[in-house]
């Protein structure tokens, strides 16, 4: 079992009691927090209500199969009257706090919960190993569990697209608990404590959601908010706002990809943990970025009691997470690069750093308000850029950099884009924007980005090669 803090076992049925007392209304009915709150609710016996702006024809296929009343679905439209009868509120991330409904809840005083903080109390007896920040939380999270995994039984969820509370009865027989966590999902934490925890970066993100990236840091920072000197938290010494940021709540492990003194550290060639090293040649995870999601995964699952030799094989067996500067092969001496899931320019520019050859690069989708000009220090491996999508315009005035065009259509991006590329090049979609103008998904724009490269270059008549 694993060697970290274990208090007595919560028992589940004092905490469901105590849940039944209370009436929840479900704010945002989303396929995956809102739906699972509801299925857990009733498998439990929890009253509760749903509030979601969308018309009810839109959320019928969701409830389906649930036995909420149709009184308690307020589709549409949504009024203070709401809460009447209300005393918590179950919250899916994506809805913003300062919405009126929020305001006048958080004005009666009503717990306000994401999922994770609402199950924290039925599973604090686990260690639970949390993980924020900007950009490479997915592949960070991900490699994690691959480290953990040969100590025990580990369950993921968060942020990584598996809801937490449709994960609960597996949660009680695991050993671990691994936690992607947004910054929604840390605006204002009552009870989450992990066991271990890091912040990744922090960079310009969620304009649209904070006022100022301080007001985004402090959401990241709530991470550690109610830890104590018994828990771990992960320290990155080499993005300046984390470097200040030390809490005396929790005991500090630091890391460093860039060469600074540090628990943990990558020496240019190597990583470098207590009384072991394995060397980045080795691994699969290619960039500059997954250097420092190799080193905190590797940081964390130390601190967990994992033996060295079992994290250095982790890291090296790990493949590229799918649309996460993936791989896909050459084609016409093309190197093609899906890095669909980097929608903020921090992550951009990562992608593009990692990179030595002539760039053709693919920028778009919904625009966040993101400040596209940080780019213009990358303008010598950039052969091409081609902007797309409702940001893709303004992306394109805001670079200020030559052979740099725009147009709509994703599709025609792929095709701009491609006819740019010579042998030797590397095409590289890395929006820095979400997908949601055109996909529902960062996924879907990925894999439509693969088949139109495949489909383009193949009819070039070039062969692909490994």
């Amino acid at each position: 079992m694993p060697s970290l803090r274990m208090t007595r076992a919560p028992l589940p049925n004092e905490l469901w009691a105590a849940v039944r007392d209370h009436t929840f209304l479900v704010v945002g009915f989303t396929e995956r927090t809102g739906l699972s709150a509801a299925r857990l609710f009733e498998a439990h016996d929890v009253r509760y209500r749903i509030s979601d702006l969308r018309p009810a024809g839109e959320l019928r296929p969701l409830l389906a199969g649930l036995r909420i009343a149709a009184s308690d679905v307020h589709a549409g439209s949504q009024d203070l009257g709401q809460l009447a009868g209300v005393t918590a509120i179950l919250l899916s991330p994506g809805v913003p706090r300062s919405i009126p409904l929020l305001r006048e809840a958080a004005r009666r005083g009503l717990p306000i919960l994401c999922d994770v903080d609402f199950l924290y109390p039925f599973i604090r007896h686990k260690p639970i190993l949390g993980i924020t920040g900007t950009d490479g939380k997915t592949t960070t999270t991900a490699l994690l569990t691959r480290m953990l995994e040969p100590s025990g039984r580990v369950i993921t969820a968060g942020n990584i697209g598996i809801p937490i509370l449709g994960t609960y009865p597996e949660i009680l027989e695991a050993d671990w608990v691994v936690l992607e966590l947004s910054s929604f999902m840390l605006e204002d934490p009552q009870q989450l404590r992990p066991t271990i925890s890091a912040i990744l970066n922090i960079a310009e993100d969620h304009t649209d959601r904070y006022p100022s990236i301080d007001e985004y840091a402090r959401a990241k920072h709530n991470l550690v908010r109610h830890c104590s000197k018994s828990d771990r938290f992960i320290q990155n010494l080499d993005d300046p706002r984390l470097r200040a940021f030390a809490p005396d709540n929790v005991a500090v492990r630091t890391v460093s990809a860039a060469g600074a003194p540090a628990d943990y550290r990558f020496d240019g060639q190597r990583f470098v943990l207590p009384g072991r090293s394995f060397a980045y040649a080795e691994c699969r995870l290619r960039g500059r970025h997954n250097v420092e999601n190799i080193l905190v995964a590797a940081a964390m699952a130390h601190e967990a009691g994992v033996a060295p030799e079992t994290i250095a094989a982790a890291a090296r067996a790990f493949p590229p997470v799918h649309h996460r500067f993936e791989p896909l092969g050459c084609r016409c001496g093309v190197t093609v690069i899906n890095d669909s899931k980097a929608t903020t320019v921090h992550a951009v520019a990562c992608a593009v750093a990692s990179l030595d050859r002539p760039v053709v690069l693919i920028l778009g989708g919904r625009d966040k308000g993101l400040d596209f000009s940080v780019l213009r220090p990358y303008a010598a491996r950039l052969k091409s850029i081609v902007c797309y999508g409702e940001a893709g315009d303004r992306i394109h005035h805001s670079l200020g950099l030559a052979h740099t065009e725009s147009t709509y259509r994703f599709e025609d991006a792929v095709a701009r884009a491609i006819a740019h590329c010579v042998a030797g090049d590397v095409l590289l979609l890395s929006p820095g924007c979400t997908s949601w103008d055109q996909f529902p998904s960062y996924e879907l724009r990925g894999e439509l980005f693969a088949r139109l490269v495949e489909q383009q270059l193949r009819e070039t008549g070039g062969e692909d090669e490994s």
